[in-house]
């Protein structure tokens, strides 16, 4: 059975199990968890360790989160993640591959998604893009 993470709000066309993070800012994300027969995943009570590994070096942790107050699950399949500014601003830029994992009482973490993250600036925003916005299409 393969999980997947739906970003919400959702989007028609948005990419399952993934997000951008942009360095420096706060990042509040909530997603929808089911599998491929589009069940969702309850695993609320569960203890969550959401982790983001290096684009170079395999297998070295960039980030782990286990608080439950910033990584948690929702009834609805919701996982809902929080991470700070100073956070977003010390990962690497570029994209990575993230886990979420879960454990229920003293088990061992088990992986329940495998996903992909990128860190990149914003686009800036020229003269030349607001000047086309106020052109008639």
């Amino acid at each position: 059975m393969t999980i997947r993470a739906k970003r919400l709000p959702g989007k028609t066309r948005s990419r399952l199990s993934w997000f951008r993070v942009h360095p420096g800012k706060p990042l509040d994300v909530s997603f929808q968890l089911v599998d491929t027969s589009r069940t969702t995943i309850n695993w609320v009570g569960h203890e969550p360790r959401f982790r983001i590994y290096s684009q170079f070096v395999d297998q070295l942790v960039v980030m782990e989160i286990t608080d439950p107050q910033r990584c948690e699950f929702k009834l609805g399949g919701i996982w809902r993640l929080r991470l700070s500014a100073e956070e977003t601003a010390s990962l690497p830029r570029g994209g990575m591959r993230f886990t979420l994992e879960h454990r229920d009482s003293l088990e061992d973490f088990q992986l329940g998604l495998l996903g992909t993250v990128s860190c990149c600036e914003p686009a800036p925003t020229t003269e030349h893009n607001r000047i086309s916005q106020l052109l008639p299409r």
